[in-house]
């Protein structure tokens, strides 16, 4: 009888032959390889039916959000026309008095300027339609406050069609160190003359350089010039001659006694701001339609020099805003309704004042303001005002009934927690602040230039300013640098350079 082999000797005769082997191991291994195949095609098949069902409900998410896009405020918000969108934006923005007032030279989280800058970048980012309306904002009121912004702005204006006929307040306030001169002659030239629809020029730098050139505006839309206290009137008085039969508003300061002092006519001129100084002397200027008046001194007031222009212009003027007042002046005023003062009214009387401001720096509550009707019996309201600010708010046109026995109201722009309150008193003012990065102008719908805004410059040209104002006097009468400073010119920098630095500062 023959017997199967046992398993130990079938499994001795494997080992032995070395075919065997081989063959076995490799069966082996491509047993093992496709278990290990089939569980992950198991598993695949398990993810796969996941991925499907999430798939599904992500289409149904998807759809269920595109047809309310297709409905959410499509007919009404998203179709209004840029007239409408800019009113609503203009009430929302902070109102002109307070970014008139405002001559920040450092970004500070609580500055205007800084605060209408950002929210005017928010409205760029929201949609084409309120794009459109937002550039417009972004551009029409332009304040430079940096000599390297006059070349971006400049390049701006000359990359972009039509985008000078949306400016209309362009101020040029910057300082311009040695080297400067040409740049911010030839920039300021051609940015006059990009700007078709110019209502406004200003120019209001922190010092002045003796000789420097100053650009005159020319074009015939120009009703409002404002030149600071630091600009000679001799710079001044070709650009009053060419343009005083179109001017409505004015800013200068009275200057002494000139040879060259013609007697102008400024037919339609209605707000008038002068700055008189001890030496001023006044000329008396046909102005028939002034309505407001502003006078103001630096360093001190020339009582001389005010009375003979509130002797001039006082028979027409509505309202009147001075630091210091005294009876005999307002007598001179039989039409005034509005006075902003500096001090107390109590032995002071007008039969026609309805409004009257008064800036004192006194903290809430304030004391009981002597203010009787018998002395003002045409007293409406009364508001009590910050001294920081330069500019009142303007009066808010109501229909009153007649001030009667009533009580005149009292209104105080000082409260921090309302609307416009605080706004122009910085609260931080500690010298380690750092402005955040993300108020840069990276959003301005791709312009070069960012409106009144000195984030572009942060961290340079604060130290440069500084550097420079170290090295000059400022003299009494003007706060002109003096002549050795700039005796002579070794270097100018071109517009290439001027772009440059302005990379480097705003990148930094």
């Amino acid at each position: 009888m023959i017997g199967l082999p046992s398993l130990d000797e079938f499994e001795r005769k494997l080992a032995e032959d070395p075919e065997t082997h081989r063959v076995s191991d490799y069966v082996y291994n491509f047993i093992q390889e496709t278990v290990a195949e089939s569980r992950n095609i198991y598993f695949d098949k398990i993810e796969l039916e996941k991925l499907k069902m999430e798939i599904s409900q992500l289409k149904y998410t998807n759809s269920v959000l595109l047809q309310r896009l297709g409905t959410y405020c499509r007919s009404n918000y998203a179709s209004f026309p840029d007239e409408i969108l800019l009113a609503i934006f203009r009430n929302a923005l902070p109102p002109s008095w307070l970014l008139d007032g405002a001559r920040s030279m450092l970004p500070y989280p609580q500055d205007i300027s800084s605060v209408d800058l950002r929210m005017k970048l928010s409205i760029l980012a929201v949609c084409k339609s309120w794009n459109r309306a937002g550039t417009e904002l972004l551009y029409e009121r332009v304040i430079l406050r940096r000599i390297t912004q006059l070349p971006v702005f400049a390049r701006a204006l000359e990359g972009r069609e039509g985008l000078g006929a949306l400016v209309k307040h362009v101020g040029i306030d910057c300082f311009v160190p040695r080297g400067y001169s040409k740049l911010h002659e030839r920039e300021t030239k051609q940015i006059l003359g990009l700007c078709p629809n110019l209502s406004h020029v200003g120019f209001s730098p922190p010092f002045w350089i003796p000789g420097l050139a100053c650009p005159l505006p020319t074009s015939s839309s120009i009703i409002s010039l404002e030149y600071s206290p630091r600009i000679p009137y001799s710079t001044i008085l070709p650009s009053l001659v060419l343009l005083s039969q179109t001017l409505e508003s004015l800013t200068f300061t009275v200057p002494a006694a000139y040879e060259d002092h013609p007697l102008l006519n400024f037919p339609r001129l209605e707000y008038l701001c002068l700055t008189i100084t001890s030496t001023s002397v006044a000329s008396e200027w046909l102005a028939p339609n002034l309505r407001r008046l502003w006078l103001s001194g630096f360093p001190r007031i020339s009582f001389t020099a005010s009375e003979k222009l509130l002797r001039t212009y006082g028979p027409t003027i509505t309202s009147l805003q001075m630091r210091g007042f005294c009876q005999e002046w307002l007598d001179l005023c039989p039409l005034l309704e509005h006075i902003s003062v500096a001090g107390s009214l109590s032995s002071w009387t007008h039969p026609r004042v309805r409004f009257i401001d008064i800036f004192t720096c006194q903290d809430s509550p304030f004391p009981t303001l002597e203010l009787s009707l018998d002395n003002f019996p045409a007293l409406l309201e009364c508001r009590i005002l910050d001294p920081s600010m330069n500019i009142a708010p303007d009066i808010r046109q109501k229909t009153y009934g007649g001030a009667g026995g009533r009580v005149a109201d009292f209104l105080e722009f000082t409260d921090p927690t309302s609307v416009n309150g605080g706004a122009f008193i910085r609260n931080d003012i500690s010298d380690d602040y750092v402005p955040d990065s993300d108020d840069s102008d990276g959003g301005s719908d791709g312009s070069e230039y960012v409106l009144d805004s000195d984030e572009d410059d942060e961290g340079s040209d604060a130290s440069d300013s500084d550097d420079a104002a170290s090295c000059i006097t400022v003299s009494e009468d003007g706060g002109y640098l003096e002549d050795e400073f700039y005796m002579q010119e070794y270097w100018e920098v071109g517009r290439d350079e001027a772009l440059a630095i302005f990379d480097r500062t705003r990148d930094s």
